[in-house]
Order: structure tokens, then C-alpha cells, then sequence
């Protein structure tokens, strides 16, 4: 009778252990799951941004950006640099060195400076009509093609058509000027 009871009993116990095991590995394929789509939801993550005036909706993931957004801030960091005057051009360049790489903001701040100087020394003033922008979203440039309008005290000079060419750097989601240069056309 005794061992009726100890069979009965163990045999309980493994139907037990086995469902406890089915539900332990339910949720450990679960968990897995789980995390797999994290991880897959974590790269695919998209922060749908609003500029303060709207052209156009732009996003922003972990690592990557839409094509809309480095056109607008391009088009924003070409007209705080290139629309200047020597009364607006030291708090324009303020304002552009604080989206610049480390690595490339001595570099640029001393460009600026001169500039300044320059614009001071001569009394000069810039505009700079953008007419066509190409964007590579994968390399984080952007190269802006515009008229570049010149006057040296009140005296106009002929118009220039440049092309501009804005490279970036993403991290953290920010986006850092790395470089900034006229891209000198091919003769």
C-alpha cells in the first residue's frame, strides 16, 4: 500500500516537474523572442522631428537620418554662414560653432574669425541664394549650389554661382559639422 502511495506520489511529482518544465521553456523561447525584437526594434527606432518652420517632416534613428533633415540643416548652417554682415557675423558664427565636431571646431573658428576680420576691414556683406542641393544621406554630406552675392560698402561686385559642400558627422543623435568647403568645379 505504501508503495502505491510512493508511485502515485512521484508519478504526481514528474507530471508536475514536466509542466513546470514546458512553462519554463515556453518562457525562455519567449524571452528570446523578446529580446531579438528589442534589438531589432532598437535599429529600426525612428524619431519623427519637427522643425521650427516647416518645410518638410524629417526623421532621426540610432544611426542614420532622413535626406529632408540634412537638407534643412544644411540650408540653415549656409545661410548663418554664408548671409553675413560685420555686425551679425560674430554671433551668426556662435551659433554654427556650436554644431561643430570637436575635432573640426578650431579649425573652422579660426576661418570665421578671418572672414570677419575681413568683412570688417572691408566693409563687405554676403548673400547666398541656394538654387539646388544633391544629398548623400549615407556619407552625411550635403553639397548646395547657390548664387553668392557680394557688397563692398555699397558698391555691388558680380553675382558667383558656388557650390558648397557640408559634410557631418552623427552621433548620439546630433548631428556635427566635420568639414565645410567650396567644392572647386572640375576644368
Amino acid at each position: 500500500m505504501r508503495t502505491l502511495i510512493q508511485k502515485s506520489r512521484i508519478t504526481q511529482l514528474l507530471a508536475q516537474r514536466n509542466g513546470y518544465m514546458v512553462l519554463a521553456s515556453g518562457l525562455l523561447i519567449l524571452s528570446f523572442f523578446l529580446t531579438a525584437l528589442c534589438f531589432d526594434l532598437g535599429y529600426r527606432q525612428r524619431t519623427f522631428v519637427l522643425p521650427p518652420v516647416v518645410e518638410k517632416g524629417f526623421w532621426v534613428s540610432q544611426s542614420a537620418v532622413s535626406s529632408s533633415y540634412l537638407t534643412q540643416m544644411s540650408l540653415f548652417f549656409a545661410a548663418l554662414r554664408l548671409n553675413v554682415t560685420p555686425d551679425n557675423a560674430d554671433f551668426q558664427r556662435d551659433i554654427v560653432l556650436r554644431y561643430t565636431d570637436p575635432a573640426y571646431y578650431g579649425t573652422l573658428k579660426t576661418a570665421l574669425i578671418g572672414e570677419r576680420d575681413r568683412l570688417v576691414a572691408e566693409h563687405m556683406t554676403t548673400v547666398f541664394y541656394p538654387v539646388k542641393y544633391v544629398v548623400h544621406p549615407k556619407a552625411f554630406t550635403v553639397e548646395i549650389t547657390g548664387d553668392l552675392m557680394t557688397q563692398v560698402g555699397t558698391t555691388p561686385m558680380p553675382s558667383q554661382r558656388i557650390t558648397y559642400r557640408f559634410s557631418y558627422h552623427y552621433s548620439n543623435g546630433r548631428l556635427w559639422i566635420v568639414h565645410f568647403d567650396e567644392v572647386i568645379p572640375h576644368v
